[in-house]
């Protein structure tokens, strides 16, 4: 496994700007050729870098329903599964739990569809609080700095650097890790976790 020089983070950037952008014309931005962006974007897909390439919709322009944010004050043992079940509901476009196991939904629904939603992501569940609030205006703006560069390792968290591995368990999933000490702990553990799954 290699570090992230400055060519990837240029891919990188210019990917953010416009996922539609051709590898032809990322390559004359980068000074490479097609087939070497081509290879480092799988790269970075394999990474998990890149997870996938995706459309920015303006969904009220779609719905005719304006932004609402959905927010339950969840006990902890059920802040998950209010998140799964938001994310589950269409025209729900982000979630997110804080650490205080507050659940954070941004809709485009309409007022009576939010109530129906409410029902369905809380039926039998016991929480604090809920509310819902109309977005007044929004925005995105995802950045890549200095410090995002670094790829972790998912066993110790130290920075995976060029002696690092990429481990694949039976189920399919990467793992990136700093060292084979590291490696042969992931693979333990999956092979630990797979076992008591099959008793």
């Amino acid at each position: 496994m290699t570090e992230l020089d400055e060519t990837d983070v240029d891919i990188l950037r210019l990917l953010m700007e416009d996922s539609r952008r051709s590898f032809r014309g990322i390559a004359e931005e980068v000074n490479r050729s097609p087939p070497t962006v081509s290879n480092r974007v799988e790269r970075l897909r394999e990474l998990g870098i890149i997870r996938r390439f995706t459309l920015e919709l303006d969904r009220t322009l779609l719905s005719g329903a304006d932004e609402t944010l959905v927010i339950v004050e969840a006990y902890p043992r059920d802040a998950e599964e209010v998140l799964s079940r938001l994310e589950s509901e269409d025209g729900v476009e982000h979630v997110f739990r804080t650490v205080e196991s507050r659940i954070i939904a941004k809709t485009t629904r309409s007022p009576s569809e939010i109530q129906a939603l409410l029902r369905t992501a809380l039926e039998g569940l016991e929480v604090r609080d809920y509310r819902v609030e109309s977005v007044l205006d929004s925005s995105w703006q995802p950045q890549l700095e200095a410090r995002d560069f670094d790829v972790k390792c998912s066993v110790c968290g130290n920075t995976v650097s060029g002696e690092g591995e990429t481990v694949e368990v039976e189920s399919g999933d990467l793992y990136h890790v700093c060292c084979a000490s590291c490696a042969e702990k992931i693979s333990a553990q999956y092979e630990s976790l797979a076992g008591s799954t099959d008793e």
